[in-house]
């Protein structure tokens, strides 16, 4: 049976966060437009400016972050799509969930830490949909929406290089307390809109979709063999670390 450790998901107050704020600016708007009529501030040409202005920048404001709410929000779909689908791994493996780390100056949030008795594999999650395009030695990469007139393109930072700093951080942080063990990573994205055109080596390991993350996890296999007490120590060592953050 599995073991799962939920760690705090700071996203989950940024959305909240987002929502509040939303709703003050699609009110304050509508408030700014009753009272401007209401108390005939249109008659005093510096109010009616400054109203007008503070209502154009409200629905400027709403827009921004309804943007980042979105993205916030697509990224807290794409984790629960993760979980459901390692929730059917099989073996005791024990699943850190939305983990923080650090290590000296390295700071970073894995969104999946899986430790088994093949070892320990790192999985990050993007919830993108569209065409996906890059490799894995570029600093961006590029998603491509395709709409009936017109195509956006969207840069986003390279999910491989954030993986391996990632990676590099928990082995930090193993090996500070004495453990040397071999980390994998992999890219999985959960949205089964996306369509990947990636050049990667053969050590970078992506995923698309559920099954194939699965698949992947179930194959997996480095030849290595980790005890019960070793992945407990392993599991205790990240714990205490995330604790003292």
């Amino acid at each position: 049976m599995n073991k799962v450790i939920r760690c705090k998901n700071t996203n989950n107050k940024r959305i909240i966060v987002l929502v509040i704020m939303q709703v003050f600016l699609g009110v304050a708007p509508v408030l700014l437009l009753i009272s401007f009529v209401w108390f005939k501030l249109y008659e005093t040409k510096i109010t009616a400016i400054v109203v007008i202005s503070l209502i154009f920048l409200c629905n400027a404001a709403y827009v921004i972050l309804a943007r980042r709410y979105n993205v916030l929000n697509s990224g807290r779909r794409g984790e629960k799509l993760l979980y459901k689908a390692v929730k059917h791994l099989s073996g005791n493996n024990i699943i850190f969930c939305n983990l923080p780390i650090r290590y000296k100056r390295g700071r970073s949030e894995v969104d999946m830490l899986i430790i088994s008795h093949k070892g320990v594999i790192i999985v990050e999650v993007k919830n993108h949909s569209g065409t996906i395009q890059g490799s894995w030695k570029a600093e961006k990469w590029e998603q491509r929406k395709y709409y009936r007139d017109k195509t956006a393109v969207i840069e986003m930072d390279n999910p491989i290089k954030q993986m391996r700093r990632q990676r590099d951080i928990v082995k930090s942080i193993l090996n500070a307390a004495g453990e040397d063990v071999w980390i994998d990573t992999v890219l999985f994205f959960s949205s089964s809109n996306a369509k990947l055109r990636l050049s990667l080596r053969e050590t970078d390991y992506v995923c698309l979709g559920s099954r194939e993350l699965l698949r992947f996890l179930e194959n997996y296999d480095k030849n290595q063999v980790i005890s019960k007490i070793q992945m407990e120590k392993y599991a205790q060592i990240l714990n205490d670390a995330r604790n003292n953050i």
